[in-house]
């Protein structure tokens, strides 16, 4: 009997590539999400921000969607990585634009430390309030498992504040 793992995924975006925009790219991914094994139950709204660390460049449209799978955290990776690769090639400067970037938040409240190749919760979720907030949309008693602080108390924390919902797209 398969496990229904509980995962919560990061999605970015700030350039537009051959979608035309964000919320064509919104519908793209949770369909690939889903033909890939990583059904969407719940999704947050879009929230727009300033690129993260440097404020400079076009500006990221971000959710949170909460996905239900019996994939361990190892292959849920492959296959975000797998779904970035068929929208474009990833930078090697770190923060660059791009067309999509998937992140695994959470994998059922555990802590995961694969070295380098993968770091569960997200070790930058803690200065990112375009994902804080979305999580908080989705999950609003979320506890983080590294730390055991609830949700409201790393927003609360959280030093960046500059997001805002996107309008209807």
């Amino acid at each position: 009997m398969s496990k229904n793992n509980n995962v919560f995924i990061s999605i970015g975006s700030n350039l537009r590539g051959h979608m035309n925009n964000p919320k064509n790219i919104m519908d793209l991914v949770f369909h690939n999400l889903s033909i890939h094994g990583l059904r969407v139950r719940k999704a947050s709204k879009i929230y727009i921000s300033k690129p993260s660390p440097s404020g400079f460049g076009p500006l990221f449209y971000n959710r949170v969607v909460l996905i239900k799978t019996s994939l361990n955290a190892i292959d849920i990776l492959k296959r975000l990585k797998n779904i970035e690769r068929i929208y474009s090639k990833r930078s090697t400067q770190r923060n660059a634009p791009r067309v999509l970037d998937l992140d695994i938040l959470d994998y059922n409240g555990e802590i995961i430390n694969k070295l380098n190749y993968l770091q569960i919760p997200h070790p930058k979720m803690y200065k990112r309030d375009f994902i804080l907030k979305p999580l908080h949309e989705l999950s609003p008693y979320w506890i983080d498992p590294l730390k055991g602080k609830n949700i409201k108390s790393l927003l609360f924390n959280c030093k960046r504040s500059n997001i805002s919902i996107a309008k209807a797209i």
